[in-house]
């Protein structure tokens, strides 16, 4: 199966960093901007689920609440996992911008 290609070729240096400066604050940056918005979310659930769970007696819906406060916990976890590997891939853009701007055509 071919994929389409989504970047024309690339035929300069300014080209190259223009395109890897898209890269990064179209893609990398906005991505970790919405796992932080993401997590923030996560962490309003287990706030929620948490009183949910202490405000009632009945034993099944207790159970459920903190099952969801467990699961939110969890998926915290792993999306600040993912933020991290995405800081990591953000700070390599950095670097070949600043390699690429260093070089001249």
């Amino acid at each position: 199966m071919t994929r389409t290609r989504l970047l024309k070729e690339i035929s300069s240096t300014e080209e190259a960093r223009k395109v890897e400066e898209t890269m990064k604050t179209g893609y990398s940056e906005t991505c970790i901007e919405n796992l932080t918005h993401w997590l923030a979310a996560e962490d309003d659930l287990v706030d929620s689920y948490g009183r949910l769970a202490e405000s009632t007696e009945d034993a099944e819906k207790k159970s459920a609440f903190k099952k969801l406060q467990a699961q939110s916990m969890a998926n915290m976890d792993q999306i600040a996992e993912l933020q991290k590997s995405l800081e990591k891939l953000d700070k390599a853009r950095l670097e070949r911008i600043e390699l690429l701007s260093g070089l001249s055509d």
